[in-house]
Formats: C-alpha cells, sequence, structure tokens
C-alpha cells in the first residue's frame, strides 16, 4: 500500500510520499483520530439524525430502496465533478477581480501538504452551505417527508463514508480490505503521481467512464502535484 514516489519530492516541492510516523497506524488510533475532527462528527450527526427521523416515520415504499441505489450510482459522477471542477478550480482575473473559490484554496494548501490531517477533512464553512442547501433540494424534490429523509439519510452516510476514505489515504494504516486498498492506492497517485488524474475518492467508477484511471506505469511523473501548476498569484 505505498505510495507512488514523486518526482517533485526530490525538490522539495511536496512532502514526503510516505505518510509520517506520527501518523494513526493502527485501527484504534485511526478511529479515535478521525472523530476528534469536527466534519466527521457533524456528518455522524446529520446522518444518524436524519436515518433516526426517517425510522420514526416510518411508511415504508419501494422508492425507499431505489432512491439511495440512484444515489450510490449518481455518487461516483458527483465525486468526480466536484474534485475536477471545483477543487482544482484555477483562479482567474475578470478585470481587477480575482475570481476563485476558499474551498479550492483550501485543496491547494492541501496537494502542498497531504500528510497535514486538518487540511484533509471537508472545511467547515461548507456545513454552512452545503447541508441547508441539500435539505432544500430533498424536501422540495421528494413526494413527500418520508422519502427526503431517506435522501437526506443516504446522502449523508455517502458524504461521511468518503470522509473516512479520503482519511484513509492520508494515515498510515487502512483495513486489510481490498477495496480500501484501491481507494487508498488510486488516490495517493493522484497526490503523487499525477494530480490530473484518479479523481475519485471513495468510488472510483467515474474515473472508468472518463479514462482518468490509467495504469500507473503509463503515466509520467507529474512536477505540479504539491502545486497543481497555479500560481497564487494570479
Amino acid at each position: 500500500m505505498s505510495a507512488i514516489p514523486n518526482a517533485s519530492e526530490a525538490a522539495g516541492l511536496v512532502a514526503p510520499a510516505r505518510p509520517p510516523r506520527d501518523l494513526p497506524k493502527t485501527a484504534a488510533e485511526a478511529l479515535r483520530t478521525f472523530f476528534s475532527f469536527a466534519s466527521p462528527r457533524i456528518l455522524l450527526l446529520l446522518s444518524a439524525g436524519t436515518l433516526a427521523a426517517r425510522l420514526a416515520l416510518g411508511d415504508w415504499r419501494w422508492i425507499d430502496g431505489l432512491i439511495p441505489a440512484a444515489l450510490l450510482a449518481y455518487w461516483p459522477l458527483n465525486e468526480w465533478l466536484i474534485h475536477t471542477q471545483i477543487l482544482h478550480h484555477r483562479p482567474r482575473r475578470i478585470g481587477p477581480l480575482r475570481w476563485d473559490y476558499r474551498v479550492a484554496r483550501k485543496h491547494r494548501e492541501h496537494h502542498r501538504d497531504p500528510w497535514h490531517l486538518p487540511l484533509v477533512f471537508i472545511p467547515l464553512h461548507i456545513f454552512w452551505l452545503a447541508p441547508p442547501i441539500i435539505f432544500a433540494l430533498a424536501f422540495w424534490l421528494a413526494p413527500d417527508a418520508p422519502r427526503a429523509l431517506t435522501f437526506l439519510a443516504a446522502y449523508f452516510v455517502l458524504a461521511l463514508h468518503y470522509e473516512w476514505c479520503h482519511y484513509l489515504a492520508h494515515i498510515g494504516w487502512c483495513p486489510p480490505l481490498a477495496y480500501y486498498r484501491r481507494r487508498v492506492r488510486e488516490h495517493r497517485l493522484h497526490h503523487f503521481r499525477n494530480e490530473k488524474l484518479w479523481w475519485g475518492v471513495s468510488l472510483g467508477a467515474a474515473d472508468r467512464w472518463f479514462g482518468t484511471a490509467p495504469d500507473p506505469d503509463s503515466v509520467p511523473r507529474s512536477p505540479t502535484t504539491g502545486t497543481l501548476g497555479i500560481s497564487e498569484r494570479v
């Protein structure tokens, strides 16, 4: 499960390609550290709260199975689009104004220092924006409250799982399951082989759909995995 070495590492542009020794190395350390950060705790609360509310309402129908299945099928595309179009957004000048996203700036910091755990998790300002929008969309689009809560519970469980998979790629421990080992390896390829490939985090299907998960041996090492080729002076 070792990371792919990066040519820019020797130039000091990014952190070493292997996890530092002070990061979690056991399951107990990994879980304790994971839930010491606010984002996983918020997502756990949202997941548990919406699931409890859904169970309390009852009124189960066949569509309650279809909604999570459809959301799971869409999730790889969701991750791929957010990663390519928002997190790797390149700042632009429009006259005297600089067009950039705060979350994209935080993500660039994450690429510069992939082993700094506070930069691994969803930035807290996102929780002031995204959950209210997701709740509003769910209750607007769903035919009734039970189905809206089915969607919300599934969405936040998938978001929590995304955080867990991303976190695993940035520590020294991984569950002994092929699925998680593959997710860790591919995300480290994104950080230490080529930042323009392997966009999926918890699911990699969209990378297969769009051809962004090639044989790693066929991909030259990028010198800009740490900087994303972006100047903060733009």
